[in-house]
């Protein structure tokens, strides 16, 4: 686990008889600390993501994740900040990807941490809607990129990542994002909407959490009032922002749950077996500098399994093998997740199959 600062933010939506809801006001809210988030589960989004209509390649996949890893670093204060003379020199595409990359691993690690881990399930990218489905799915103004599964409802992520000193005050940016949101989560019944914007420095990581103020006092992420199900009868306004050929977010939910399940076969299929087995399912695949650019000692491994776990069994798992690790000294972190695996050895070197129960190769 490492630190995070995180910024609440509040606001209010104006929704006229005619035209787009749009940005009303936005008001800092107290509580700003550092909140612990994990490297691996930030890292899971990423690993998962559909590269349709192609399939997904380990190697490949792999070396992405590793080119996350290699701009980032943890201090011994154990706050995660940026290499930013080696992110400086970089190209402006490679700035791109790791920015949006690390600002999508931190929502999906604030959501979890704000709205409760035990309560947060499965999140599914929308980019994973297959092409002929995804025209059917109304999407007016700018569709946000991940839907939450929680306890008693759906949540719609959106996430921005920038390179730069955080600011002071709310810029414009933020405020025009979120009107561009609005119309698609006003189309579907006022859907529960977090957006975060992820500023990363030198000096450390800064995430800004955005959410529609609400009637009382309740929890940054407490969505729970709602409306998050399908229509139902005497719902008029609900009906009257649907159209015949929409897809409810039920339905879209299982063929984003079918393509989670493709991109996890193609990387079992493309992965080279490991001759180890976790929770008694086969593994494959390999490890990797997690230092592409320093060279400073750290493996990744980016595995999956024959079969999925179930999270009793992930977890259980994963505390094994870390306990491995620290009775070894390599500082083991592992992250079991249906069939994905995640590992980090801080310190070591080569791949390191002992901690992971199998023979060190190199």
């Amino acid at each position: 686990m490492s630190f995070v600062t995180v910024r609440h933010h509040l606001y209010t939506v104006s929704r006229p008889s005619r035209g787009a809801p749009v940005v009303d006001d936005i008001a800092r809210q107290n509580g700003v600390g550092p909140v612990d988030v994990d490297l691996l589960r930030a890292l899971e989004v990423n690993a998962l993501a559909p590269a349709a209509p192609h399939a997904v390649k380990h190697g490949t996949r792999l070396h992405e994740l590793a080119l996350i890893t290699s701009y980032l670093r943890i201090t011994a204060a154990n706050a995660f900040v940026l290499r930013a003379d080696d992110y400086g020199s970089s190209s402006r595409r490679i700035k791109s990807f790791v920015s949006e990359a690390v600002g999508l691993g931190m929502l999906t690690e604030l959501v979890r941490h704000l709205a409760g881990g035990g309560r947060m399930g499965p999140l599914y990218d929308f980019d994973a809607l297959p092409a002929t489905l995804a025209g059917r799915f109304r999407r007016p103004g700018v569709r946000p990129d991940l839907l939450f599964a929680m306890e008693r409802h759906w949540l719609a992520g959106e996430s921005r990542g920038r390179t730069e000193r955080r600011p002071v005050r709310v810029t414009k940016e933020p405020r025009k994002r979120l009107d561009a949101l609005l119309p698609w989560a006003a189309a579907h019944g006022d859907h529960p909407l977090v957006m975060t914007w992820c500023y990363l420095a030198g000096t450390g990581v800064t995430v800004d959490v955005y959410r529609e103020a609400g009637q009382g006092e309740r929890l940054a992420l407490d969505f729970t009032g709602r409306r998050n199900g399908p229509a139902k009868a005497g719902d008029g306004e609900w009906l009257r922002d649907r159209q015949s050929d929409d897809v409810g977010t039920e339905y879209l939910f299982e063929h984003v749950l079918a393509t989670r399940a493709r991109v996890e076969e193609q990387l079992y299929s493309s992965a080279p077996p490991t001759g180890i087995r976790i929770a008694e399912r086969p593994l494959r695949g390999g490890w990797t500098p997690a230092d592409l650019i320093a060279g400073e000692p750290g493996a990744l491994f980016l595995g999956v399994l024959e079969r999925p776990v179930s999270p009793e069994e992930g977890l259980e798992s994963a505390a094994v093998l870390a306990d491995r690790g620290i009775d070894d000294g390599s500082g083991l972190s592992v992250l079991i997740r249906e069939r994905l695996v995640l590992a980090l050895a801080t310190g070591r070197t080569g791949q390191p199959w002992d901690v992971l129960g199998g023979q060190l190769s190199s």
